[in-house]
């Protein structure tokens, strides 16, 4: 849901082209989201407890693909410096301080103003002491089975990636550890992909974990933990590898190379990917039998593959596609990708809006599932599109966009300093204390 920067460090794959391509695929993944819950609300998609056999609900229903691959585009974007280094045995670690409150300005304060909104105006009723309020706050509030807060409910992606970005360092330092004994750049991207595979390994047994047969009473409230999306972004962290080993490899990975000369044969995949995703001819997710623990690790793994293929095309040094191009790249869709976090954030906000569902229309909130049908999908989504884009766009111009310039602006001036005192007293390394080239792109990617 974060925005970033992009180098892919490869002359042929230059930045300004990668840019608007990769803003894009987050606009078009935020809006289908908003489609997604749309689509249930108004009660046009297909559910196993309130069926709809036709085209339109069986591919409304499949479009949950469309989340993954906003973790998948953190893991490449946040690891990529620690990559770099570890890849090339140069340079020091990003520093952690302004890693830490880089992530926090770009989605802590955005977070807290949905929060407090969807309180005060949609359970204000519910009120019952200071903790209604701090359990979200604080990002606590899907480790608890207290019952949710209306508005908010798909938030639990945002202690997902909150919890990633405070372990990434830790992870980093572990892979770096293990890696820098290889005496290679390929012997050292090869030891990476060791704990990263595992990473992928746990955030499936999580997933089987949540969903065996014994644990069907707690399904929805495990499942909804972080441990298992954490495959989604090593996926993200293995590109990074591979793109850090291409700025140093006399040949370019055999993936990057597919990926540069059949880029829509990649989306084909995740085309198949997204269609296999819709019928569930194994069971349903949660329903308490085998069959539905089989279907659920279907989807899984489905999703991994619909996000790696959607995002390698896009980040592959050479990699082009006018049809990508066309789709992504636009002004709009960039744009759109630009205000991501906004529209992720406020869109199930607006569909309790429309339902009327709230204190704010002198009743308590319900579960949106019970008013499911009651608004048409033309109605709603347009509603709801337009209340989440004005919102989105104030998000992103009064609080997202100013706190990051401001905090941007504070460690430039920081790191200006450092390198006025490296001049004055001699060179040095990285490793004496100035700013690595990492370290530097941590600070200018968002």
């Amino acid at each position: 849901m974060a925005s970033h920067n992009v180098r892919t460090g490869a002359a042929e794959s230059p930045q300004k082209r990668r840019v608007p391509v990769l803003d894009g695929l987050r606009g078009l993944c935020a809006v289908a989201v908003l489609v997604y819950h749309v689509a249930y609300t108004a009660g046009v998609s297909n559910h196993f407890a309130d069926p709809r056999d036709n085209l339109w609900g069986y591919l409304t229903e499949g479009m949950g693909v469309f989340l993954p691959p906003f973790f998948v585009l953190s893991g490449l974007m946040l690891y990529r410096p620690f990559a770099r280094r570890t890849v090339t045995a140069e340079g020091a670690a990003p520093r952690v301080a302004p890693f830490y409150w880089r992530r926090f300005v770009r989605i802590v304060p955005a977070f807290w103003a949905l929060v407090l909104a969807s309180i005060l105006l949609l359970d204000y009723d519910k009120i019952d002491g200071v903790w209604f309020f701090l359990r979200p706050l604080l990002m606590i509030h899907f480790f608890t089975r207290a019952e949710w807060i209306t508005g908010i409910e798909p938030t639990w992606t945002v202690p997902t990636e909150m919890l990633f970005y405070l372990a990434l360092p830790v992870i980093a330092w572990v892979i770096h550890k293990f890696a820098v004994r290889g005496t290679t750049p390929a012997q050292r991207a090869r030891r990476m992909f060791v704990p990263l595979v595992a990473l992928v390994l746990i955030g499936m047994a999580w997933t089987a974990y949540c969903f065996l047969p014994s644990m069907t009473a707690d399904v929805w409230y495990l499942s909804f933990w972080p441990f298992g999306y954490v495959g989604y972004f090593a996926g993200g962290m293995a590109l990074a590898v591979m793109l850090s080993y291409a700025e140093v490899a006399p040949r370019q990975p055999a993936l990057f190379r597919w990926a540069a000369k059949w880029p829509m044969g990649f989306w084909l995949v995740a085309l198949i990917a997204y269609l296999a995703n819709v019928p569930h001819p194994f069971g349903e997710p949660g329903m308490g039998d085998w069959g539905a623990l089989t279907q659920q690790m279907v989807l899984h793994t489905l999703f991994f593959v619909f996000s790696m293929c959607v995002v390698i095309p896009l980040v592959a040094p050479g990699a082009h596609s006018k049809t990508m191009d066309l789709v992504l790249a636009n002004r709009p869709m960039a744009f759109l990708g630009r205000i991501s976090y906004g529209i992720y954030l406020w869109h199930v906000f607006f569909i309790h809006v429309v339902l009327h569902n709230g204190s704010m229309f002198g009743k308590s909130a319900v579960n949106s599932g019970m008013l499911r049908g009651t608004v048409g999908f033309a109605e709603m989504v347009s509603l709801v599109l337009l209340g989440t884009l004005v919102t989105a766009l104030a998000s992103h111009y009064v609080i997202e966009e100013p706190l990051n310039k401001k905090l941007r602006g504070l460690f430039d001036r920081r790191s200006k300093g450092r390198k006025d005192e490296v001049s004055a007293s001699g060179p040095k390394g990285p490793e004496d204390g100035s700013p690595s080239s990492s370290e530097q792109g941590v600070l200018t990617s968002v």
